[in-house]
C-alpha cells in the first residue's frame, strides 16, 4: 500500500436533502455550478439518511454513524438530536474514521477552527456539552486549531467567510469562499485525509429565511467550485451530510428525505454504489484499501 499516494478530502455539510418542493427549495432558486461538476464529471448519489429507526433523522446519531459505520440510532434506539451523549460517546470510542486511519499510518486532520472560548471548554470542562466531531478528534489525539491557524492559511472557520467570528469580536479578515477553499487546500498538502464541516446549511434550515438559505447555497457553492478548479491531481473530494433540511423551508423540522453523496477526483468510482450513511465509513476505508475488521 502506497499511501503517499492517497488522499480523501471530506466536506460535511449539516442538514442537506435532496427536495422536490422547487417553492420551498433554495437549490432550485439557484442552482450550484458545483453540482454539475459532480453529475458530469464525478459520482451522485442520494443516501438513505433515516437508519431504519422511527421518528426523524436527527445530528447526534447521524453523525456517529457517518463517523463510525456503526447505525447508531438503532444501537441507541432512537434519534438523538445536537450534542455528542454518554451513549453516543462509548460508540466513537469503540471506532471512528480519524482513529482508524491513525491506526493504519495515514496523516489525519480536522479544517475547522475554534472560538478560544469554545476550546477552553471543551478541553477543561467536563461536563460541557460538545459535538460529534470535537469529541471524534479531541479522543482520537487530532490537533484542534486555534485562530492562528486561520491566519497562517491553515484552517478554516465553519462559516467559512469568517462572520461569526467578526460579529464575536475576532480582529480577523473577512474570507471570500475562495480564500477559505485555499485554506482547506493547504490543510490537505500535509495530509492524506482531511475532514472540514459545516454547520450553518441546518441553522439557515431551521430559521426558513429563502432569503439567506440562497445566499448561503451561493457561498457553498463557490467554496466547492473552488476546491474543484483547484484540486490536486492525487485527491478525491467526498461532500455528504446527516439528514434533510434547508432543502424544505416549508417546514422548521429536519425531513425524512435522503442526503447527497458526491464524489470527485482520483479513485472516485469506488463510491458509485455508496446507498445509505451508514456506509460512508466502509467506502473511505475502501478508498485506502483499508480492510474493515469485525467487532
Amino acid at each position: 500500500m502506497v499511501i503517499d499516494k492517497m488522499k480523501l478530502l471530506f466536506i460535511f455539510l449539516d442538514g442537506v436533502g435532496k427536495g422536490e418542493n422547487k417553492a420551498h427549495n433554495p437549490f432550485f432558486c439557484y442552482h450550484p455550478k458545483s453540482y454539475d461538476v459532480f453529475l458530469e464529471k464525478g459520482i451522485v448519489r442520494f443516501l438513505d439518511a433515516t437508519l431504519k429507526v422511527p421518528g426523524l433523522p436527527q445530528s447526534a446519531t447521524g453523525q456517529v454513524t457517518i463517523y463510525s459505520g456503526i447505525n447508531a440510532a438503532k444501537e441507541v434506539g432512537f434519534h438523538i438530536n445536537g450534542q455528542i451523549t454518554p451513549s453516543l460517546k462509548r460508540i466513537i470510542d469503540k471506532k471512528n474514521i480519524f482513529k482508524t486511519l491513525k491506526q493504519n499510518g495515514f496523516k489525519v486532520d480536522f479544517a475547522n477552527v475554534y472560538r478560544d472560548e469554545y476550546l477552553q471548554k471543551l478541553l477543561n470542562d467536563k461536563d460541557f456539552k460538545m459535538s460529534v466531531t470535537s469529541y471524534m478528534a479531541l479522543t482520537s489525539e487530532v490537533r484542534l486549531k486555534t485562530i492562528d491557524y486561520l491566519l497562517k492559511g491553515e484552517g478554516v472557520y465553519c462559516d467559512i467567510t469568517n462572520e461569526i467570528l467578526i460579529q464575536s469580536g475576532y480582529d480577523v479578515p473577512l474570507f471570500s469562499p475562495k480564500k477559505a477553499a485555499e485554506n482547506l487546500l493547504n490543510v490537505l498538502k500535509k495530509n492524506h485525509f482531511v475532514l472540514f464541516e459545516h454547520f450553518k446549511t441546518d441553522l439557515v434550515g431551521h430559521s426558513c429565511d429563502m432569503e439567506k438559505a440562497i445566499e448561503l447555497v451561493k457561498t457553498l457553492d463557490e467554496f466547492l467550485v473552488s476546491i474543484i478548479e483547484n484540486l490536486p491531481a492525487d485527491v478525491c473530494i467526498i461532500v455528504t451530510s446527516d439528514h434533510g433540511n434547508i432543502e424544505d423551508l416549508s417546514v422548521k423540522t429536519h425531513t425524512y428525505n435522503s442526503v447527497p453523496f458526491l464524489a470527485y477526483g482520483k479513485g472516485q468510482g469506488i463510491f458509485k454504489d455508496i446507498a445509505s450513511i451508514e456506509q460512508v465509513y466502509e467506502y473511505i476505508l475502501r478508498y485506502f484499501e483499508i480492510p474493515e475488521k469485525e467487532g
